[in-house]
């Protein structure tokens, strides 16, 4: 009897090793999910080189066609100003001029922010448009920018923002 509990006392031993290397082993294989970057928002994010990002894109319409409000944040960490250009699906472009180590934030709530305002939206809402973001420096990007209706609070309240704008200028 003796011999046989001493047996199981070892397999028991063994088997809690196996467990412990084994889940030692997966953690010591994945990777520290915070050190991964990532876009933390409804928007979308681009990096040019070590010279560009660009944080939290997307685009607010009401329907295609429709004039539409671009959101985001741009970030120069280049010594030198940049003048970003971005291309929305295949034919409407705008460009942002960011001072050097600044951050221009397209944001018509925020004080310091700027405002891009597309003429007409080149898709409709719950889409994804392909926006190419470029330097003349860095080179170019395209990134999957989601295209939304304001149902959501708190885009409802950038919509009323461009209906102001858009009434303004008529």
């Amino acid at each position: 009897m003796a011999g046989r509990t001493s047996q199981r006392r070892a397999l028991r031993a063994i088997g809690a090793v196996l467990v412990g290397l084994g889940a030692l082993s997966v953690s010591a294989c994945s990777p520290i999910m915070t050190d991964v970057v990532y876009a933390p928002s409804d928007g979308a994010r681009a990096v040019l080189g070590d010279e560009l990002t660009v944080e939290n894109l997307l685009v607010l319409t009401t329907a295609e066609g429709e004039p539409a409000l671009v959101v985001g944040a741009v970030t120069n960490r280049n010594g030198e100003p940049s003048d970003v250009t971005f291309t929305f699906g295949e034919t409407v472009t705008t460009n942002v001029m960011v001072a050097p180590n600044e951050t221009v934030f397209l944001d018509p709530a925020n004080p310091d922010g700027q405002t891009m305002i597309l003429d007409a939206s080149p898709a409709p809402p719950g889409a994804s448009l392909p926006v190419t973001v470029s330097t003349p420096t860095s080179g170019s990007t395209t990134v999957q920018v989601a295209v939304l209706d304001g149902t959501l609070a708190p885009y409802d309240e950038y919509l009323a923002y461009l209906d102001d704008v858009t009434a303004a200028a008529s």
